[in-house]
């Protein structure tokens, strides 16, 4: 009798070597208990005016806009 496996055998044999190799591949849990959201160190920055850069002619900063009397 030769060697060869069966189509069963070999389907098992594939589905054995998947799940070793996801298993092999879990992700692990992120221990990195850094801020979320914005730096807290961060120093806030002026912006600048249209007069404080030579030769740049910037658009008009834009108003607020004013919500209407919902009454």
């Amino acid at each position: 009798m030769s060697e060869e496996k069966t189509l069963r055998q070999l389907k098992e044999e594939l589905v054995k070597t998947k799940n070793r190799i996801h298993n092999e591949q879990r992700p692990t849990k992120s221990r990195n208990f850094d801020y979320v959201g914005p730096d807290p160190n961060a120093v806030e920055k002026e912006i600048l005016g249209s007069g404080d850069i030579p030769d740049v002619v910037l658009l008009p900063r834009k108003k607020k806009r004013r919500t209407e009397n919902k009454w």
